[in-house]
């Protein structure tokens, strides 16, 4: 499990920490504007929350990231200076490759029902297989889960540090709210460096960013 908390600097721009369990994140996110000055200023007014524009991820093994959240225009991944990935929208969303193949679709959870407090997502690979479960997380309730649910993760009641993942623990800073509180990512099984800095991606663009990947319930 990797949770997502979004924070804000005292300039207003959008931060986001990932963490999979106590000590050094997995990445940091900081938001970038969409057109240099007047993006920035934008953002200090909070004109851009949640919005389009270069979001930048640093992960702990040095990679840079960037998430380039769209507005009504598909959303583009970055990972060693060359896009990766293409992020297309709508009633479901569609994560396509370099060379336009399907990698990702991101559909409704249909066994656990979205509500005000949490969307929640499955994504799945190009043969239909569960890849992780995304859940958006709208407010504070929304960071709490069942036992049942933790099991359902795959982990131990009794796991070490599971109070990190779970508890709101949101950094602050600024004077704006903050619409979407982070997103917690479920992998189904272990996956490749470069395909976790993809999911993580996604889960920028859904909270900096403020996409919605799949129809409102």
């Amino acid at each position: 499990m990797i949770v997502g908390r979004v924070g804000r600097r005292f300039t207003n721009a959008l931060t986001m920490t990932f963490v999979d369990a106590p000590g050094d994140p997995v990445a940091t996110v900081r938001q970038g504007g969409a057109g240099g000055f007047g993006g920035r200023f934008a953002i200090a007014l909070g004109l851009r929350n949640h919005g389009p524009g270069r979001h930048l991820m640093q992960t702990r093994e040095g990679e840079r990231v960037v998430t380039a959240s769209g507005y009504n225009s598909p959303s583009t991944i970055e990972r060693r200076g060359s896009t990766v990935a293409t992020v297309s929208c709508g009633a479901t969303t569609t994560v396509t490759g370099a060379g336009g193949v399907v990698l990702y679709t991101i559909e409704p959870d249909p066994d656990r029902a979205s509500t005000a407090d949490v969307r929640r997502m499955l994504v799945r690979g190009d043969g239909g297989a569960t890849v992780a479960r995304v859940d958006v997380i709208l407010a504070s309730s929304g960071w709490d889960i069942s036992p049942g649910e933790v099991l359902g993760f795959g982990l131990a009641l009794a796991t070490e540090g599971l109070g990190a993942l779970v508890s709101e623990g949101t950094p602050r800073g600024g004077s704006l709210p903050i619409r979407i509180l982070g997103t917690r990512l479920v992998l189904v099984g272990p996956v490749a460096e470069e395909q976790r800095d993809l999911l993580l991606g996604l889960c920028v663009d859904l909270a900096v960013g403020g996409r919605q990947y799949v129809a409102a319930a």
